[in-house]
């Protein structure tokens, strides 16, 4: 079994955190790192190299997180009806709250939390 090469706590994550990233109709959170160091989700389209924008709502009765975010790798699946691409986006632009958020949320995500229904 290869080694773990993470350095941060991920929350792997159905708990309801939603992400807009503008050009993606389908954006599924996936993953979640640990101060907000990044996120693995699956789109309907492969993200652009370059930096983009990111709002990622925690659902924790908050304002929503306004970041900027670049994919650092990509993986792509094609099916005969519709494609899906997963990547890991590195985030950027967050302050010392809004890292203290995501912790919390990874510490203690919700027991009661429905999995989303928008599943790729």
């Amino acid at each position: 079994m290869p080694a773990e090469r993470r350095r941060y706590t991920r929350l792997t994550t159905d708990q309801n955190v939603q992400c807009a990233i503008p050009g993606m109709d389908v954006v599924h959170v996936v993953g979640l790192g640990s101060g907000g160091s990044g996120m693995r989700v699956i789109t309907n389209r492969e993200l652009p190299d370059e930096e983009f924008d990111v709002e990622l709502d925690l659902n924790d009765g908050h304002p929503s997180l306004q970041l900027k975010g670049k994919a650092v790798w990509h993986e792509s699946w094609d099916f005969e009806f519709f494609n899906r691409h997963a990547a890991g986006v590195a985030l950027t632009g967050l302050s010392g709250e809004a890292s203290a958020r995501i912790d919390a949320l990874i510490q203690n995500p919700p027991a009661d939390s429905e999995p989303s229904p928008h599943l790729p």
